[in-house]
């Protein structure tokens, strides 16, 4: 291999852009034959998930792949390439974690990649081996992606413009980006030695999460606003960006949700209660009317008492 060949391949593999993913699987024995798939997680600008076949695909073994949960929105005869690694977690010793490597060109009628005999059934259901505990098991892919530009918002216009001569990015951005590298000049130093391409797409992430901060109020802080917040942050993250100024913030905002939504419940809580006790001293009101009547009948019974009882009943005379 030529000094030149060297070159490129450092070149390539820089310019790859990577994340990791965690999926702890509980209730492993429960599982049938079928599918199972993970969240979806964001490496690149694109959607992945871990798909695995408790059960084997035709095989006697754990079945597991990489697959790309948005492969059927590629454009005919593109395709999606990624390199990366699945690995069983030992829980019991993390050096006998088994990982596996390959890579792979996705397309739209290929979505999913993988190793169908990962590890025998007859290993993994091996307790004293380490990787079912507990009944479940944890499985970790590395995913690793080269031009990772992917509109996942549909409010861009695809209209590209010249970013400080760094690379062409979305026109609805460019504001928001001046904004944020004037007050952090670090931002635009940190991806210098980077190929044109990847820093496109790393200010793209950037801009997209910054644009949706900015546009987005408090109130509209739905769930699946959090939810694409979530997959905008871990998009950017891929990119190693120094993001200690905006990681507490964006937190904040997803905790400020969830503390919303706890405030609403709390609220929702209090006023059943409220109805509750007001049913209740409805109920105590007509039944304080019941006891008064109660009491009268009493009194007027009461007088029956003072009759001599050894007195003759008799008859009336005309």
């Amino acid at each position: 291999m030529t000094d030149s060949s060297v070159g490129r391949m450092e070149k390539e593999e820089e310019d790859l852009v990577s994340g990791t993913f965690t999926w702890r699987i509980d209730n492993f024995s429960t599982l049938n034959k079928q599918k199972h798939y993970s969240d979806v997680f964001v490496v690149g600008g694109y959607k992945w998930r871990i798909l695995i076949i408790p059960k084997g695909n035709n095989v006697d073994c754990l079945s597991v792949y990489l697959d790309a949960a948005d492969a059927s929105t590629l454009p005919s005869g593109s395709t999606r390439y990624a390199k990366f690694s699945l690995t069983l977690v030992n829980q019991l010793d993390s050096k006998k974690s088994m990982t596996e490597d390959t890579e792979h060109e996705f397309v739209a009628n290929d979505n999913d990649w993988g190793f169908p005999s990962f590890i025998l059934l007859s290993e993994l259901c091996d307790h004293d081996k380490g990787y079912l505990v507990n009944d479940f098991c944890v499985v970790e892919v590395k995913v690793s992606v080269r031009n990772g530009i992917k509109i996942l918002e549909d409010q861009e216009t695809g209209e590209l413009i010249d970013f400080r001569g760094l690379g062409r990015v979305e026109k609805t951005f460019v504001p928001f980006l001046e904004e944020v590298c004037s007050s952090y000049p670090s931002l635009l130093e940190c991806h210098k030695k980077r190929s044109r391409t990847f820093i496109q797409c790393a200010f793209t992430a950037l801009g997209r999460l910054l644009r949706f901060l900015k546009t987005t109020k408090a109130k509209d802080m739905t769930r699946d606003a959090c939810k694409r917040l979530q997959l905008l942050w871990e998009e950017l993250e891929t990119f190693k960006f120094d993001l200690v100024w905006l990681e507490p913030h964006v937190q904040s905002v997803l905790v400020m949700k969830k503390r919303a939504g706890r405030v609403d419940r709390l609220r929702e809580d209090v006023e059943i209660l409220e109805n509750e006790i007001k049913r209740r001293r409805d109920v105590l009101a007509a039944a304080e009317v019941d006891l008064e009547a109660a009491k009268r009948d009493l009194a007027k019974a009461e007088e029956f008492k003072k009759i001599d009882m050894d007195t003759e009943l008799g008859y009336p005379l005309t």
